[in-house]
């Protein structure tokens, strides 16, 4: 996040401002609801804040929503567990938060009000402009207090990581560049499913599908009595749906992942307002048909997880029992009551019927297999083999190489070769696999412009290192207790 803010400033912080009062509005953005006091846990002596959470929260679901050309919705953020992604998000940062305090490692207000003034969304002709900060913070909902204490936390994991040096040691660049310098002329073969033949008949497919029958069952299957409550046909104001626009309006963004005018979605307003003052209505029908005072609209059986009910009626359905009755959830555009009348649950496939379905799994596994015996048996003999020679091949030159395979899968054979300490082997790569011998191998000299590129890739897999080792002592050091 430290990164994505650093090379996106002015959209970050119109982001959190927006964030943060789509949420302060009413919790436009749903799954956040719940947060009573102004805490959600604790790590270590760092404070997981409510108003952290919902900025960090929205600020995410925004990302999500621009990836996503506007179409990313409430449903999808439960499904994607986008709430546990903030919280494990604010957690790290709390380890680090941690770790500096313990440093003594703090922000100044001047620093915090240099990196302020940076910001272009508060700046008039490049210069800081205080008017401009305070219209957005008034128009937030956030203090300037919540705000710039967020913006310091931000500031001290940053000066945190710059003084843990990370900087490669000389012994390091050698061992780093090395891997750069070496070159190898291989002889080799490319092996494919051409090049093995396989029979397949019951006998051969009863045999793989035994011990894996219980793999291949059929869907759980439900019955269902399902009573609909309509919601197409509820009358609603303009001043209703305009308000429900203002307090739920950051559910409604555009590709650019800024927020709709009003008039440009009105029509999904209306159809969500009509949706939300059904509820009731619903409700009142989901007792009538408790008492059996009405009648299921229909009754389906269907396979778990059909798309003709939501998803997150199917999680409801299937946390009950035979006979249990659901209270109204939205599917589209209609409430449904469910009343569970049968439960089928999975049995194995009787072979006929998992034949075809397991018939092409087994080819694969069976020419895997073939395709393997072949290569040892080419390995075994490969200085009796006459195969293809290389030319010199490095890192560096991986992708350009002609030897019969693309440029990724070059690339990724390369990187084996190179990573092993054998003169000659086998490397499978996707469905093919070469075998090869090392028939010569020098060193070449790297010019200084690759040099420093080299330096700077060793600084960084060693930073990414530093940092995940770093992050798996301050889990345990630092524990999470969420409240």
């Amino acid at each position: 996040m430290i990164s994505w803010m650093q090379n996106n400033n002015k959209f970050t912080v119109i982001v959190m401002w927006i964030a943060a009062l789509s949420f302060i509005l009413a919790g436009a953005v749903g799954g956040v609801g719940g947060l009573q006091s102004n805490s959600i846990g604790k790590v270590g002596d760092i404070e997981l804040k409510k108003d952290k959470f919902q900025m960090e929260y929205s600020n995410l679901f925004n990302r999500y929503n621009q990836m996503m050309q506007g179409k990313f919705d409430d449903a999808q953020a439960k499904q994607m567990g986008l709430q546990d992604q903030v919280i494990q998000n604010m957690a790290v940062q709390a380890r680090i938060l941690n770790l500096a305090k313990e440093f003594g490692i703090i922000v100044t207000e001047q620093e915090a009000g240099k990196k302020l003034a940076s910001f272009p969304a508060f700046q008039t002709n490049g210069i800081f402009d205080r008017k401009a900060y305070d219209t957005y913070i008034q128009g937030s909902g956030l203090s300037h207090e919540t705000f710039e204490n967020n913006l310091k936390d931000q500031l001290i994991i940053e000066k945190t990581f710059q003084l843990l040096n990370t900087s490669g040691l000389d012994n390091e660049y050698k061992a780093f560049q090395l891997a750069f310098e070496v070159a190898d002329k291989i002889k080799y073969t490319i092996l494919t499913n051409k090049d093995v033949n396989i029979s397949i008949n019951d006998t051969k497919l009863k045999a793989f599908w035994e011990p894996r029958k219980d793999q291949f069952q059929t869907a759980k299957q439900y019955t269902l009595a399902i009573q609909w409550t309509e919601t197409q046909d509820t009358e609603v104001s303009e001043k209703e749906i305009k308000s429900h626009y203002d307090e739920n309006r950051f559910n409604y963004t555009n590709e650019d992942g800024k927020i709709s005018d009003f008039k440009d979605v009105k029509e999904w307003v209306k159809e969500a307002t009509q949706i939300a003052k059904s509820k009731k209505s619903a409700l009142k029908r989901y007792v009538q048909f408790k008492k059996g005072e009405m009648k299921p609209d229909e009754t389906l059986t269907l396979d778990i997880n059909d798309p003709k009910l939501s998803k997150e009626l199917w999680n409801a359905i299937e946390n009950q029992g035979l006979n249990d009755l659901l209270k109204p959830k939205v599917v589209e555009n209609r409430y449904a009551s469910v009343k569970i009348v049968n439960i089928v649950n999975p049995i194995t496939k009787a072979f006929d019927q998992i034949k075809t379905e397991i018939t092409p799994i087994y080819q694969e596994e069976a020419q895997k297999e073939a395709l393997s015996v072949l290569a040892e048996s080419k390995l075994t003999n490969i200085d009796k083999l006459d195969m293809n020679v290389s030319t010199f091949i490095t890192l560096d030159n991986a992708e350009k190489q002609k030897i019969g395979m693309n440029k990724q899968e070059t690339a990724n054979f390369s990187s084996k070769l190179f990573t092993s300490d054998e003169e000659k082997g086998i490397i499978p790569i996707g469905s093919k696999v070469i075998v090869y011998k090392i028939l010569e191998q020098k060193l070449i000299s790297l010019e200084s412009n690759e040099t420093n590129i080299m330096h700077q890739n060793a600084d960084k897999i060693k930073e990414q290192s530093f940092q995940a080792n770093l992050m798996k002592t301050l889990d345990k050091k630092y524990p999470t207790k969420l409240y």
